[in-house]
């Protein structure tokens, strides 16, 4: 849907007669869109761009190619920002890839005519928020086991690797935590479970309250199910075995 509506936008943009108002909307309004677009077909003409579809993401926007890999650019592009942004969190996911069992974005990093991108393989599944709220509910302590185990992991992780992200003044309650999974959870909806999760653009350290509120913080459906509370008990188990064997 979002193709459809940044292609007719840009092709009426070409239609305004005044030059800087014409500017303004191609640059403004629809991000840049159509220069992004035409540097990732010049830099990368073979892949199929009949089947090419466009998602808009808080501060990005993302061309999927062939459910096989994702270009990511930034809407509002300042170079230094975007890499140093595309950097951290690459950072971020190849520190966590290894601990967990679901997949996370691999990232890549390029400059296609003038634009840096963050290229990652396409990951399969549903996101989350978009499956019936039936089976949501029907499968929250699932969904929820498998999502404790997750940010007990992430979070209790040590990451020396990522020891200049870290607080200066940290508490017992600080560890990594992704900031928004309501929305970011990718579901195989035969078997429902977690199969990935996507963009820890925002993850960071901070407190595990935080992270249980990002779960159902944003979206109504999330509050309708019981996958917050299953996944707090998950945690809370884990937490209370592992600090009986230390």
């Amino acid at each position: 849907m979002w193709k459809l509506f940044f292609d007719f936008m840009d092709f009426m943009a070409r239609l305004i007669p005044f030059r800087k108002l014409r500017n303004h909307v191609r640059d403004v309004t629809l991000f840049g869109y159509g220069a992004k677009k035409r540097a990732l077909k010049t830099a990368r003409p073979e892949l199929d761009w009949r089947h090419m579809r466009l998602c808009k993401g808080g501060g990005s926007l993302a061309f999927v190619l062939n459910n096989e890999y994702v270009f990511k650019v930034r809407k509002r592009y300042d170079r230094e920002k975007s890499l140093a942004r595309f950097m951290r969190e690459k950072r971020i996911t190849d520190a966590v890839a290894p601990l967990i069992s679901v997949a996370v974005p691999h990232i890549e990093i390029q400059e296609y005519g003038g634009y840096v991108f963050y290229i990652t393989k396409f990951i399969h599944g549903r996101i989350l928020i978009d499956l019936p709220l039936h089976k949501l509910r029907e499968y929250h302590d699932q969904i929820g086991a498998q999502l404790g185990e997750i940010i007990y992991t992430v979070f209790n992780a040590k990451y020396p690797q990522l020891k200049d992200f870290k607080p200066k003044i940290t508490g017992n309650d600080c560890g990594l935590v992704h900031g928004d999974l309501c929305s970011n959870m990718l579901i195989d909806p035969d078997t429902m479970k977690i199969v990935g999760i996507i963009d820890w653009e925002w993850a960071g350290f901070g407190s595990l309250r935080q992270e249980f509120i990002g779960i159902f913080r944003v979206r109504r459906k999330m509050r309708l199910t019981d996958i917050a509370p299953s996944a707090m008990w998950t945690y809370f188990q884990l937490d209370k075995k592992n600090r009986k064997k230390s």
